[in-house]
């Protein structure tokens, strides 16, 4: 971390006010050979945001605002300058360009929040955190983020690897000193320790489906055949008109994807067009779309005209569907000719079925209920604090070396057991950096957006 770095800070496009970020031991000469303070009496006094204007030699760019915050109490615990100047992509590269020029180098992506990581000032959990909370589609999404962000993960992480480093020096202890009444006693209390790990930790895996569809979201996909209100349902989820609804069938040619926030999960709800056999080359498209839709759904909202009979072709769809199935028995103010009975009989079991009517709004808020909880399958976003792939492939391999200890402890190979107890500790770590290699760390951070 020799270099210092620099990037704009905030977002592309229009705007109020620009930020671009320097950070490392030259900041502060990069920040003086381009910020000039407006009153030749002025200074820059540290932590105090100095009006002045920014050049590239002898040529003003702008007015602005810099500021030098000295290290180590910064965001990257470096030395660390920032300049306000007036927002748009044309200012901002040449003030952005003049820093380059006087010494800083271009950030790569994440690379100020990997100093911040590198500087002890954060850990790897709470640095993809970072990058969660900015991506964040919803409130509680951004909620779950920030506790993240101030340790919820891995003060989790930590007290469990407490309980396995103890343990650890409790077998060590004994094999150290080794008596044979000792022995067993040493592993009946190692395994309560690691059975009480093992469980924390598959609970934690339980509820990781919901920490991960927080961050990443859920698909959820209508289906069904022509004319059964597919569209008209998405606009009543959604409480706007986006999606265009006729009384001719195979209106809908072409996939549509609209977003929601689905009690707090940032949901991407897909259109799909009417599944049936058809001469028309167009609409022939949107039905192998459809199809290819429906098999990437993480839910999948089956609607039925309940104001006509179940057809075969719908009955084929219900055997077709892999995903968790929703669906909804649409249209329920006409005079019903499917009725609850008649549709539940052919539902796969776990299906949930509602009434609804798009038109009037009936059974709409029971649906959006619906859909939530089989997206979720049980899991509680509360309770979640797994939010990536990697968070859990982590905890499968510590339950997996956690079994294999359990099985050496029950059998009194207490050497091996503790083998498989720090086997345990090291792959939890990995989630906090602990023990993460450089390429899992710079794989993190290549992911970052620039400026950050």
């Amino acid at each position: 971390m020799e270099d210092t770095i620099a990037s704009i800070a905030t977002a592309t496009g229009l705007g109020g006010i620009a930020v671009i970020r320097i950070s490392g031991k030259g900041a502060r000469d990069v920040l003086s050979r381009v910020f000039r303070p407006r009153r030749t009496s002025c200074r820059l006094v540290p932590r105090r945001l100095t009006y002045g204007e920014v050049y590239d030699g002898e040529e003003r760019l702008d007015e602005c605002m810099a500021v030098f915050l000295p290290a180590p109490h910064t965001y990257t615990t470096e030395d660390v300058a920032e300049i306000q100047c007036h927002g748009g992509s044309v200012t901002a590269q040449s003030v952005l360009r003049a820093a380059l020029r006087a010494g800083a180098r271009l950030a790569e992506p994440g690379e100020f929040t990997k100093r911040a990581f590198l500087g002890g000032r954060i850990d790897l959990a709470q640095a993809e955190s970072v990058m969660d909370l900015i991506s964040a589609r919803t409130e509680r999404a951004a909620k779950a983020s920030l506790r993240q962000m101030d340790g919820y993960l891995s003060r989790r992480v930590q007290a469990l690897q407490d309980k396995l480093l103890d343990t650890v020096a409790y077998i060590e202890a004994t094999l150290d000193y080794p008596d044979e009444d000792i022995e067993p006693l040493t592993a009946r209390r190692a395994i309560e320790e690691a059975e009480g790990v093992r469980d924390a930790l598959a609970e934690a895996l339980r509820n990781a489906r919901a920490g991960q569809m927080l961050q990443n979201g859920v698909r959820i996909v209508l289906i069904g055949s022509p004319n059964t209100g597919k569209s008209s349902l998405l606009n009543a989820l959604l409480r706007e008109q986006r999606a265009i609804v006729t009384d001719i069938a195979g209106t809908t040619r072409d996939v549509l994807r609209e977003d929601l926030d689905l009690f707090g999960l940032p949901v991407r709800l897909s259109d799909t067009a009417g599944l049936r056999e058809t001469e028309d080359a167009v609409e022939r498209i949107g039905v192998d779309r459809a199809r290819a839709e429906m098999r990437g759904a993480d839910v999948v909202l089956l609607v039925l005209d309940g104001a006509r009979q179940l057809t075969e072709e719908e009955r084929a769809l219900l055997r077709e569907t892999e995903a968790p199935l929703v669906v909804a028995l649409n249209k329920a103010d006409l005079p019903p000719q499917t009725d609850e009975a008649q549709a539940r009989a052919v539902l796969p079991a776990g299906a949930r079925l509602l009434r609804t009517s798009a038109r009037t709004g009936e059974g709409v808020e029971a649906l959006r209920r619906a859909l939530y909880e089989t997206a979720l399958r049980g899991a509680a976003p509360e309770e979640a604090y797994l939010t990536s792939e990697r968070h859990v492939q982590a905890v499968r391999e510590a339950l997996a070396a956690l079994e294999s200890a359990l099985q050496a402890l029950r059998t009194l190979t207490l050497d091996c057991a503790a083998l498989d107890l720090r086997a345990a500790w090291e792959a939890l770590g990995a989630i906090t950096g602990a023990t993460a290699t450089e390429d899992v760390i710079d794989r993190i951070f290549a992911r970052f957006c620039l400026g950050k």
